[in-house]
């Protein structure tokens, strides 16, 4: 017979010790039976900057990533309101069941969760904490997501609970919606298409049809964007002047499977993205990447600069930052980087 988690705390430590490791953090389910715990940010909390508890992945920070929250419970007047998490497209509210209380004016150790319809089960174990001059500060934790007919799906966590006034960890993108913060490792130079993992160039075989490798020198970059994340840069197509790549993402908890990266286009272009860029130039400690597009005599074209941000779903995405264009070809070569501005999104 079951054990009603609801009624025994010595529940929780068991099932939190079957289940602890087994999963690293939030990823894409692959499996039928694997829950698809995402994180999130602005895009589920919806601007709230009041009282809150709001749980973060242990090696993730809300001050510079866009998506980081686990678990997130706004807190007007006093009293905490249904927490939000979310699970592949949908924010599923949880509401607090146990009915324990610390009396230590800290948070209890375990905290039980559950949605109306009694499909979700999550269980909080506070490991670490202490008094701040706003709150608690939740410097270890534990949250252990239940549903039926799936595997239990443990994830470490950080967080805060209180009524934060300029905390770091309220900081909140800026109006332009660039807060990247993003930075890559070394550049790595690849001499051979046998160096770039299959799963890479499947992606690119799939999700960017037109494009070629195997018709190149197969001169290829990798660039760490964690420990967890890879950037691939691969050519695409050879011109009598310029070459085009490719940029993919693999990651390590997930060795078979890469995406393909697209570059969005000037608002209102059809289509809005490509997969393929000219020229392309990355600066790692930045994060970004030029595209230069140069007319025969190299004295007018097109320059582009894209910035690598976080994504929703543990993965990574780029977004247009600028655009520069010079439109009289007049036999005098200039910096592209220098051209009229004619968008700007930075």
């Amino acid at each position: 017979m079951p054990i009603p988690f609801s009624r025994s705390p010595a529940a929780f430590t068991l099932i939190a010790a079957l289940t602890a490791g087994l999963f690293p953090g939030p990823l894409h389910a692959e499996d039928a039976h694997d829950i698809d715990l995402r994180l999130f940010g602005e895009n589920v909390i919806q601007g709230w900057k009041g009282c809150r508890t709001g749980l973060w992945q242990a090696n993730r920070d809300p001050a510079e990533d866009r998506f980081a929250y686990v678990f997130y419970a706004p807190i007007p007047d006093g009293e905490e309101l249904p927490a939000w998490v979310k699970l592949g497209d949908d924010v599923r509210e949880i509401s607090r069941m146990d009915i324990g209380s610390a009396d230590t004016g800290m948070l209890e150790p375990f905290r039980l969760y559950r949605s109306g319809d009694g499909e979700l089960t999550v269980m909080m174990e506070i490991l670490a904490q202490q008094r701040s001059g706003d709150g608690i500060d939740i410097g270890d934790a534990r949250l252990t997501f239940l549903m039926d007919d799936k595997f239990p799906f443990t994830v470490r966590v950080k967080g805060f609970r209180g009524c934060p006034g300029t905390q770091a960890e309220s900081a909140q993108p800026s109006p332009s919606g660039w807060h990247s913060g993003l930075s890559l490792g070394d550049t790595v130079d690849i001499d051979s298409l046998d160096q770039v993992p299959a799963p890479v160039m499947r992606a690119i075989a799939a999700d960017a049809p037109e494009c070629e490798p195997e018709n190149t020198a197969g001169l290829s970059s990798a660039y760490a964007i964690n420990d967890e994340m890879t950037l691939w840069q691969v050519p695409c197509v050879l011109y009598a002047r310029n070459a085009s790549s490719v940029f993919a993402v693999s990651w390590t908890y997930s060795p078979d499977h890469a995406s393909v990266l697209l570059f969005p286009a000037t608002p209102g272009s059809d289509p809005a993205e490509h997969p393929d860029l000219l020229n392309a130039t990355v600066d790692p400690a930045t994060a970004t990447v030029t595209s230069v597009s140069l007319d025969s005599r190299g004295d007018c074209g097109v320059y582009e600069k894209f910035e690598l941000r976080d994504a929703e779903g543990e993965t990574v995405e780029f977004a247009l930052r600028e655009i520069r264009e010079k439109e009289t070809c007049d036999g005098i070569e200039t910096d592209p980087a220098s051209y009229p501005l004619v968008f700007d999104n930075r």
